[in-house]
């Protein structure tokens, strides 16, 4: 993954994260998903500063549900956004993933940042 400037690390930093559990989004604190181990939320939106349609970017994150399922994980439905609503994006949370396996899945998406969760 690439270095990320330092004005868009605070955007990434201030992401309000919600997981599905049991069909509702909920923050990622109160996530039963937490309480499992360490959680990874990959996308594939808006790979680096690329910016491409609605269509191709639901494209981009099926594909990475497929690659995420195909190396054995369960991925469950996430979604990071700006704390204001403005943007959001579609995405998955992970347990049992290794950083470095989560770094490479994120890397070979274009993406300049995964999230890492752990309970405490």
């Amino acid at each position: 993954m690439r270095e990320v400037p330092e004005e868009v690390r605070g955007t990434y930093l201030a992401a309000v994260v919600e997981i599905a559990d049991d069909g509702l989004l909920v923050p990622i604190a109160e996530s039963s998903l937490l309480r499992l181990g360490t959680v990874h939320v990959i996308t594939a939106w808006n790979p680096g500063a690329a910016r491409p349609t609605t269509s191709e970017n639901e494209a981009a994150n099926r594909e990475l549900h497929r690659v995420l399922v195909e190396r054995g994980y369960s991925p469950v439905r996430a979604v990071g956004r700006e704390p204001d609503g403005t943007h959001c994006e579609d995405s998955w949370a992970v347990v049992g993933m290794s950083d470095d396996d989560a770094r490479e899945i994120g890397a070979r998406f274009g993406q300049d940042a995964i999230f890492r969760f752990a309970d405490g």
